[in-house]
C-alpha cells in the first residue's frame, strides 16, 4: 500500500456516525448529502472528519471505522486535525476519476476511491493474467487460462482484509499529510508522492496512520532482521544492509517509484481506465522487495526519531521545517529543542545504531 498512492490510487473516534441511503437524504445539508450530489446514491456514513460510501451499510461502517483510527492517530501524531475524507466504493466498478477530482475541489480534500469485492477480483485477475500471459508467451490460450484460473483460486478472503486495515489508513495518510503542509501544492505527475515532500517524510507519515497491531508488525520485523544481520553481517542482503543506513533512508526515492511508473505505463488502454491497480505474483514481489524495508524503516525511524527528541509530535515539527524550505540537515542545526537527537546527520548515523544496539537488545527474551 500518492504518489505511491498513485499506484494504489490513481490505489479519534467516530462523532455521531449513521447511515442512511444518499437518494433518501438528498435534501439534507451533511456531509454525506455533499458527497453524494457528486458521487450518486450510494449507502453513506457520516462522521465529524469526513464520509464513508459504498454499495451497502457493512462495507460503508467499515470504511469509515478504518478511516477514523486513521484520524486519531493523524491527531496524535502531528497534532492537528487532518482535512476531510471521502473513501467512495463502488459497488461494480470504481468511482471514475472526474467524480474523484470533484469531490476533492468540493470538500473533501482527501479522497480516496476504494475497491468492492467485484472489482478487487478484477483487479487480481488483471495482476494475475498479466503475469501469467509473460510467463507462458506462446503457449495454447487454454493453458493460459488454466493457469489464471488456478492463481485466482489461491486467492484468500482474509488477504483483502488484511490489505484494507493497512492501506485505507495509510492512503489517506498521505493525502492528510500532503495537504497539511503544502496545502496550495498542486500534484505533481512527475514525483513519487505527487506532493513536495522527501519520500522518506510522507511514507512515515502513512505508516504511522495503519492499525497499532500493523504497525507493531513492522518494529517486530525491522527488530528480526536487525538480529539476522547483527548474528551473521556476511550474509545479509543489500536491503538489510539498507536498514541501517539512516542516511540513504533521508535521502532516497521510495524503492517502488521506478517499478510502479515503468508498470503503471505499460498497462493495457482498459487498465488505464481504472483509478486502482493491484499486483499479485512475481509484479508484487520485485516490487516488495524494497518497499517492505522502506515501511519497516519508516516505523523504527519515528520511533527513533520521537524517542531521541523528547516530543511525540517531532514530525510535525519537521514537517513544518520543510514546508518552509528548511532541509534536514538544517532543521537538525537550527535552534529548536531536539532532546538527545544529534545536530547533524553523520552523528545521527552513529546515535541510530547505537539506539538499535539498545533497543533490540532489551527486546530480546531473558
Amino acid at each position: 500500500m500518492s504518489r505511491f498512492s498513485k499506484f494504489v490510487s490513481h490505489l479519534m473516534v467516530a462523532v455521531g456516525a449513521f447511515a442512511w441511503s444518499l437518494e433518501a437524504a438528498a435534501a439534507s445539508p451533511s456531509l454525506c448529502a455533499q458527497a453524494g450530489a457528486i458521487v450518486g446514491p450510494l449507502v453513506c456514513v457520516e462522521t465529524a472528519h469526513g464520509v464513508a460510501l459504498a454499495g451497502d451499510a457493512a462495507r460503508a461502517q467499515m470504511l469509515s471505522d478504518l478511516a477514523e483510527g486513521g484520524v486519531a492517530r493523524f491527531t496524535a501524531n502531528f497534532g492537528q486535525r487532518p482535512a476531510p475524507y471521502a473513501i467512495v466504493e463502488g459497488a461494480n466498478a470504481l468511482i471514475p476519476a472526474e467524480k474523484m477530482e470533484a469531490l476533492r475541489t468540493g470538500g473533501f480534500p482527501a479522497a480516496l476511491p476504494w475497491l468492492s469485492e467485484t472489482v478487487f477480483r478484477q483487479q487480481q485477475e488483471q495482476s494475475i493474467r498479466r503475469a501469467v500471459t509473460a510467463q507462458l508467451a506462446g503457449r495454447p490460450p487454454e493453458l493460459i487460462e488454466t493457469a489464471v484460473q488456478a492463481g485466482l483460486a489461491q486467492i484468500k478472503p482474509e488477504r483483502r482484509d488484511s490489505i484494507e486495515r493497512a492501506a485505507v489508513p495509510h492512503e489517506l495518510g498521505h493525502m492528510w499529510f500532503r495537504v497539511a503542509y503544502w496545502p496550495a501544492a498542486p500534484l505533481d505527475g512527475n514525483q513519487h508522492y505527487g506532493g513536495p515532500s522527501p519520500d522518506w517524510l510522507d511514507e512515515m507519515a502513512a505508516v504511522l496512520m495503519e492499525a497499532p497491531d500493523m504497525f507493531d508488525q513492522r518494529l517486530k520485523q525491522f527488530s528480526e532482521r536487525y538480529a539476522s544481520w547483527r548474528a551473521n553481517p556476511d550474509a545479509a542482503d543489500a536491503n538489510v544492509k539498507l536498514l541501517l543506513d539512516i542516511g540513504n533512508f533521508f535521502a532516497e526515492e521510495h524503492p517502488a517509484a521506478a517499478p510502479v511508473k515503468k508498470l503503471l505505463a505499460a498497462r493495457s488502454a482498459v487498465e488505464k481506465q481504472g483509478t486502482v491497480v493491484m499486483l499479485t505474483g512475481d509484479e508484487a514481489s520485485k516490487i516488495a522487495d524494497g518497499s517492505v524495508r522502506f515501511y519497516q524503516q519508516s516505523a523504527m525511524v519515528s520511533r527513533y526519531l520521537a524517542e531521541r527528541s523528547g516530543d511525540p509530535k517531532v514530525l510535525n515539527r519537521i514537517a513544518q521545517a520543510f514546508a518552509r524550505g528548511e532541509t534536514l540537515d538544517q532543521w537538525l542545526a537550527n535552534a529548536e529543542r531536539k532532546g538527545t537527537l544529534p545536530r547533524d546527520l553523520k552523528a545521527v548515523q552513529a546515535d541510530w545504531l547505537a539506539w538499535l544496539e539498545k533497543r533490540i537488545l532489551a527486546e530480546r527474551p531473558a
